[in-house]
């Protein structure tokens, strides 16, 4: 038997001949994952071992059923969850009547959005539909080949891609709909964390395989002596092959009860630990009660000292007689002033922070640097994320406005509306964090020729870095000459209708289109090269 073998092959083997070396071959492929499982669920290494035992025994017991099944991955997760959860509930009712009491006196806290995804990894797994859920098990927690799970799944490597693709995004929307901010990337470093802590303890899997051949052995191991032809026996020989099949579950099950009486001692020993631990936890919630309390009062006191304060400083007259300075390049303004005057945030072209609305704002050296560095981080994350969303459509109709369909190529960016909400609300929180509320306020209206800042405007702009919701983008090879160079006219319309047509410079399309249009880019560069050798121009 090779023990590369696939699943179906180790447990058809196992099913049919009770061979040893396959179900051990299963155990050793999969133990990880159930190990992984059993110790996020659980929280600890020596229950998540006794949980990783009893799931093997399972799958020895039911590998008759499971012959079919080209990978037991997906089975082993169901199960270990099922086990764990069994596992709780057992525990809780023997420690209910003891903590009770302290466990009411506890606050209870919300999850915080910052918390670690593995928490909820494996109920999401479990809202994915069979294939989905299949397809991430294989791919992260036991981190395989696309190209392996392509064959395990039937499907194409393409396929296979796109698969696990959409079943990380719906895991995604599970984690934002139990309240923590998560995106298809964050959910794939939880699966990538998870795969990493997962590594089972040495000897675990031979224990493991050692467990579940032992859990059958009053059934299983003697099945294919049941099978044998006993016509052929005497009655003497009849009798004792009886007795044998009578007495090895008995042996088995008494083997059983002694190891049941073990665990229950060492769970007697864990349940005064966790007594001890929940009365610790209680003087330390005390003292943090009291804590607490002072610093309240502290804190209502400094509050009132501000106050005083302020008031102090308001009743300081300001000194009268400013004069304007010819010599100064900055001159003193109303507040009210500037907020009713407008200055372009950020240069279309090249995304840059513009100089009028430094001056405006008077900003430091630091804080330009600081918002730039933002603005810069926020359009290489919107170019990321369009470009993993666009795709090549043929032309409507409409689009084509009597055009040759080999001139107009249209495309269509869908699905990525939240993403792209959820980049814009952390430009504008590095934006209040590095200019305060004021000149926040002014910033963020000046940015609006630049990005889309009312989610219910439905709206476009050829000035906009991006647009929100689905729209389809159109480019016609009608070309012309700008002050920069060659131009061709483009479009974007929205599903509501709204729409625009401009020209635009090469040299300012949207780096995540330049790859489809590069054809047209090069010809269009021999174009002017050849137009400007004629011309005698270098």
């Amino acid at each position: 038997m090779n023990p590369e073998s696939p699943d179906s092959e180790l447990v058809g083997t196992y099913a049919r001949e009770g061979s040893e070396t396959a179900f051990r071959a299963l155990v050793g492929r999969h133990v990880n994952l159930v190990f992984g499982i059993a110790l996020r669920q659980i929280g600890d290494a020596g229950i998540a071992e006794e949980v990783t035992q009893n799931v093997f025994i399972a799958l020895a017991r039911k590998a008759p059923r499971l012959a079919r099944h080209e990978t037991v991955a997906g089975w082993l997760h169901r199960t270990a969850i099922l086990e764990c959860k069994a596992r709780l509930r057992a525990e809780l009712r023997r420690q209910r009547r003891e903590q009770a009491a302290a466990v009411m006196t506890l606050p209870m806290e919300a999850p915080s959005p910052d918390s670690d995804l593995s928490v909820l990894l494996d109920e999401g797994l479990l809202h994915l539909r069979e294939g989905d859920r299949l397809a991430v098990i294989l791919r992260y927690l036991e981190e395989r080949s696309l190209r392996e799970v392509a064959g395990l799944l039937g499907v194409e490597e393409d396929a296979a891609r796109k698969r696990v693709d959409r079943a990380v995004e719906r895991l995604a929307e599970f984690f934002r709909s139990r309240g923590v901010a998560a995106s298809a990337g964050a959910s794939v470093a939880a699966l990538a964390r998870a795969s990493a802590a997962s590594a089972a303890p040495p000897g675990l899997a031979a224990a493991a395989g050692t467990a579940g051949l032992a859990g059958v052995a009053g059934g299983g191991a003697l099945a294919p002596l049941a099978g044998l032809a006993t016509v052929s026996l005497s009655n003497l020989q009849t009798a004792g092959l009886c007795l044998l099949l009578v007495a090895a579950p008995v042996g088995w099950q008494w083997h059983q009860h002694r190891e049941v009486r073990r665990q229950e001692a060492g769970l007697r020993v864990q349940r005064d630990d966790v007594l001890r631990s929940l009365d610790e936890a209680l003087e330390v919630t005390r003292r943090t009660r009291a804590d607490r309390v002072l610093a309240e009062a502290e804190a209502f006191n400094a509050r009132r000292r501000l106050e005083v304060a302020s008031q102090a400083a308001a009743a300081v007259p300001t000194p009268a007689g400013y004069a304007w300075d010819d010599q100064s390049p900055l001159a003193r303004v109303p507040k009210e002033f500037v907020r009713h005057n407008w200055a372009p945030a950020v240069a279309p072209q090249d995304g840059r922070l513009t100089d009028p609305i430094q001056e405006l704002l008077q900003m430091t050296p630091e804080e330009a640097v600081a918002i730039q560095a933002a603005l810069d981080a926020f359009s290489t994350a919107v170019e990321v994320t369009q470009a993993g969303a666009v795709r090549q459509v043929e032309p409507l109709d409409f689009e084509l406005e009597g055009q040759d369909p080999a001139a107009v190529r249209v495309f269509e960016i869908r699905g990525v509306g939240e993403a792209l909400v959820n980049l814009r609300t952390a430009l504008l929180s590095e934006v209040d964090a590095t200019l305060g509320q004021e000149r926040s306020e002014i910033f963020r209206r000046a940015l609006g020729d630049w990005i889309p800042m009312d989610d219910d405007n439905a709206g476009v702009s050829s000035g906009w870095a991006y647009h929100l919701g689905d729209h389809r983008i159109r480019f016609l090879e009608r070309t012309g000459n700008g002050e920069s160079g060659p131009i061709l006219f483009w479009g974007v319309r929205t599903e509501s209708g709204a729409a625009f047509t401009a020209p635009i410079q090469t040299s300012q399309i949207p780096g995540f289109l330049r790859p489809h249009l590069q054809d047209w880019l090069d010809a269009l560069a021999a174009d002017v090269a050849a137009e400007a050798a004629a011309q005698g121009q270098p």
